[in-house]
């Protein structure tokens, strides 16, 4: 994954394209940041954990709390 990609990801049950606005790393652990385009010129700013799958591949899982806390302190920082 590099900044800039653009994925598909399922939200709600929606499929949705993803670009990728950081790559974080916070105790070892790899977080993607990134944005979904709402389409009114505003965009929702999510974070997963980056895990690599049994074939070796980047996959994107939820955060649990504590991930979910330390990494909304780094989005609002990028963006204040």
């Amino acid at each position: 994954m590099d900044i800039g990609d653009k994925f598909k990801i399922e939200v709600d049950g929606t499929s949705k394209e993803a670009e990728l606005l950081r790559i974080a790393t916070i105790d070892n652990n790899d977080y993607a940041i990134y944005a979904i385009d709402n389409g009114n010129d505003t965009s929702d700013i999510f974070a997963s954990k980056i895990v690599k799958n049994p074939n070796n591949e980047d996959t994107l899982v939820d955060l649990d709390d504590n991930e979910r806390t330390k990494l909304t302190e780094v989005i609002q920082a990028m963006f204040s």
